[in-house]
């Protein structure tokens, strides 16, 4: 009986039936990790450039509602400034008409007894002169109230768009971000947060000297062809300038300018969106874990770069097309445009944290300022 025993343990020490298993119990987890890390990449990379075109639609999308609500404010601009040179037209009217009635009363005053003749002639006109200029300053008593309305209400108009726009581009990126990339993002806003258009009123006198310069044609049509034009509307608009408070009265100081410590593409004319997500890495380091027998070594750098992946950010601006242009001349033509930047951090991040709740997307927020130098797009 001893030796049968014997016999039995050498054989099952010789019996290599189920070596093949053992090793393909090994190399199967080291598929299925294999398998799973390969997804994950792809995973990775779809979600990445999905991030992405999130940030970059919003970032652009609300740059081109910025661009968008500078050229209401010029259009605004411009029909002020055409509304008063209608005022500024009659009242030019006017004082022309004025004019001329002194003019002719004093060659006859200075005609004396002995030119008859003379007075006869200077004084034949004086009742129509002075017809004409009581029905001009008529028609001025009653349609200036009509015309500094107008105004009112289109400056109005414009200070609504320099306040409200900001707020519209905000909420287009919030949509972007909770509803039309709402795989994998789930939420997204605009930096800075709500600040109103880089504009201000104006309380020069470049809205009478424009309606001055436009004035001429309506006053002046005979004067006003090229080339006497060259030099009948600056003058009519260099006059209404002077006396801007005679002749456009109330709606002098109506039009909006850009702010004047800002430049072309400075901090007032940059926006960023940043898009927070849910990146879908969970069920590929499931798999990747298996492949290490359960076994999860993750450090702090890791764990950083998994928040950082959780935001996307890109950055717009939006400009006025000629840049050469004189910057009094910015908001008076419909030439700002929209366009992607790489991206630079903002200086300050205030505020940002109460808008995304404060969640682990926020904490990658915090880290922004250490990749001014990254370049998203």
């Amino acid at each position: 009986m001893d030796q049968r025993t014997d016999t039995e343990e050498t054989s099952l020490l010789k019996d290599e039936r189920g070596a093949i298993m053992v090793m393909g119990v090994f190399m199967a987890v080291l598929l299925v990790g294999m398998i799973y890390y390969v997804s994950g990449i792809g995973e990775t990379v779809l979600y990445r450039e999905r991030m992405q075109d999130a940030a970059d639609a919003g970032a652009f999308g609300a740059a081109v509602m910025h661009a968008r609500g500078m050229n209401i404010i010029a259009l605004l601009n411009m029909v002020m400034a055409a509304v008063l040179a209608v005022l500024v037209a009659l009242k030019i009217i006017e004082a022309l008409l004025t004019a001329a009635t002194l003019i002719a009363a004093g060659i006859c005053a200075g005609c004396g007894p002995y030119c008859g003749y003379c007075c006869d002639v200077c004084l034949g006109p004086l009742p129509a002169l002075e017809l004409g200029r009581e029905y001009v300053s008529s028609t001025i008593d009653a349609v200036e109230p009509t015309i500094q309305n107008i105004v009112s209400i289109s400056h109005s108009v414009a200070v609504g768009v320099r306040e409200g726009m900001p707020i519209a581009a905000q909420a287009k990126v919030v949509e972007y971000g909770v509803y039309t990339y709402n795989e994998p993002t789930r939420a997204g806003f605009m930096y800075p947060l709500i600040e109103s258009l880089p504009v201000e009123d104006d309380d020069s006198d470049l809205l009478c000297r424009k309606a001055g310069e436009q004035a001429a044609v309506i006053a002046l049509p005979p004067l006003a062809r090229w080339p006497v034009r060259m030099f009948v509307s600056p003058a009519t608009g260099w006059l209404a300038g002077t006396f801007s408070s005679h002749f456009c009265g109330e709606g002098r100081d109506k039009a909006q300018r850009v702010i004047e410590d800002a430049e072309l593409g400075d901090e007032n004319f940059q926006l960023r969106a940043f898009m927070i997500g849910e990146p879908p890495f969970s069920r590929a380091e499931e798999g990747v874990r298996v492949a290490a027998w359960g076994q999860e070594d993750r450090s702090a750098v890791i764990d950083t770069l998994r928040e950082l992946g959780r935001v996307s950010f890109a950055q717009a601006e939006f400009y006025y097309a000629d840049g050469d242009a004189d910057r009094r001349e910015w908001m008076w033509h419909m030439q700002w445009r929209a366009r992607l930047r790489r991206f630079r951090a903002p200086e300050d991040l205030g505020g940002i944290g109460s808008i995304c709740g404060g969640g682990s997307g926020c904490g990658a927020l915090g880290g922004l300022s250490g990749v001014s130098d990254v370049v998203v797009h």
